[in-house]
């Protein structure tokens, strides 16, 4: 089990920045799980959990058309 840590969030928020998705519309869970996953919640935030895995690289790269499936952007 792994715990992400500042740096990972600030990877995180570069890509979500970008789209641009305000911060506090996020909730993330500070394990890591499995290949990572994408949720609305009924509190109307979204839910990133970031994959268990060294190379965050792939899920962060596809998290923008994700994030537009999701209707969140």
């Amino acid at each position: 089990m792994r715990v992400i840590d500042q740096s990972v969030m600030n990877r995180l928020f570069e890509v979500t920045d970008e789209i641009p998705l305000d911060r506090e519309a996020l909730q993330v869970p500070l394990v890591m799980e499995g290949q990572g996953k994408l949720a609305r919640l009924k509190n109307g935030r979204i839910e990133i959990t970031l994959p268990d895995t060294d190379d965050l690289g792939p899920f962060l790269a596809g998290l923008p058309e994700r994030l537009r499936e999701l209707d969140a952007v």
